[in-house]
This record gives C-alpha cells, sequence and structure tokens, in this order.
C-alpha cells in the first residue's frame, strides 16, 4: 500500500512506470527490426541499408517518435492527510493540566501558610482536609486528562483508518490510471510502427 503519498511518491511511481513502457518500447522495436530483417533477408540490399540506416532506420525511428511523444498519465485527486499528532495533542494536554495543577496547589499552599500564619486553622477546617480535597481535584484532573486523551486517541484512529481506505482506493485508481495510459502510450507506438514498417 501507499503509505505516505507525496508528490515525491506519485512522481517516483510515474518514473518507473515511464521506465518500463520506454524498455518494453525498446525491445520491441529491436525485436520486430529483427523479424523483418529474418523475413527479408533476400531483398535488395538499398532497402536494408535503409532499414537500418544510422539516422532514418526503422528502431531510430521509434527512439525519435518516443522523445517526441512522451509518456503521460493522468492522476486521479490524491486525498489530504488530515491525520493529526495524538503525540502534539497530548503533550499540549499535559502542559494544560500541570499548569491547572500547579496553580491549584499554589492557592490551597498560600491559603494554608495565611491560615497558619494567623495561627487558626483554614477556612476549610482542618488542613488536612484541605490537602486530601486538592488530591481529589489531582485525581479530577488527571480522569478528565486521561479521558480526553482516549477520546483524541479513538478520534485519530478513525481518521487513520479513514485515510488508510481512501489511499487503498487511491492507489487502485493510481496504478489503473498508469496502467491504462501506458496501455494507450504502447498501442499509439504500435500503429507508428507499423506505419513506418509500409516504408520500408
Amino acid at each position: 500500500m501507499l503509505q505516505y503519498v507525496d508528490v515525491n511518491t506519485v512522481s517516483d511511481t510515474f518514473d518507473a512506470v515511464k521506465e518500463i513502457v520506454e524498455i518494453a518500447i525498446e525491445k520491441y522495436s529491436y525485436s520486430v527490426s529483427e523479424y523483418w530483417l529474418a523475413m527479408n533477408s533476400d531483398v535488395d540490399i538499398s532497402r536494408k541499408i535503409k532499414f537500418t540506416d544510422v539516422e532514418n532506420g526503422y528502431e531510430i525511428l521509434v527512439k525519435k517518435w518516443v522523445n517526441q511523444n512522451q509518456f503521460k498519465a493522468e492522476y486521479p485527486e490524491c486525498p489530504d492527510n488530515i491525520t493529526e499528532s495524538y503525540e502534539e495533542y497530548a503533550s499540549i494536554l499535559n502542559k494544560k493540566a500541570i499548569a491547572v495543577a500547579v496553580a491549584g496547589t499554589a492557592v490551597i499552599g498560600t491559603v494554608y501558610a495565611s491560615a497558619s500564619c494567623a495561627k487558626g486553622w483554614l477556612i476549610f477546617g482542618n488542613p488536612i482536609v484541605a490537602i486530601a480535597a486538592e488530591l481529589i481535584g489531582l485525581a479530577a484532573l488527571y480522569a478528565i486528562v486521561q479521558n480526553k486523551k482516549k477520546t483524541k486517541r479513538q478520534e485519530i484512529d478513525i481518521q487513520i483508518k479513514d485515510l488508510e481506505e481512501k489511499l487503498k482506493v487511491y492507489k487502485n485508481s493510481l496504478i489503473t490510471s498508469l496502467t491504462v495510459s501506458a496501455e494507450s502510450y504502447i498501442k499509439k507506438m504500435v500503429v507508428f510502427s507499423d506505419d513506418i514498417l509500409n516504408s520500408f
């Protein structure tokens, strides 16, 4: 599967197909040339010279046709990768949670320090109750953060599965498009080949 599809991936795939097509054409023209020479072994020498001419012979004309008619293909539209980074999301969420936790602890500490200086109990009553409340708050904050992370992980998993399906469809479309283009291109070259064979 094309895991990561971008301009370079498609370009590399196209270049590979183009190279295969050009090799196929080269082998085809060589085979046709060999066949023509074998079937026309008794023809006039001037026809053989014309056929194998280094400037306008059969194989040279095919090469010129390939150079003048470059292989092209239509590409299907590539799906956008809108998958978010879970690690980035989790990192930001952790930083926010730590900031909230630190702020909450600072408030409790300030209240506790003020109350101690006044030689009295905290507004909340016993300092142990205040610390317990802080710990419960931190536990609740931790649970909220973990729940948000789990929800985001599930969302991202859905995005990844959706992208994988789109890439699967895209891969098939790209292969079909390149195959159809290659077949069409080779058929045009064969027509050209047949036409110039008649001139020798």
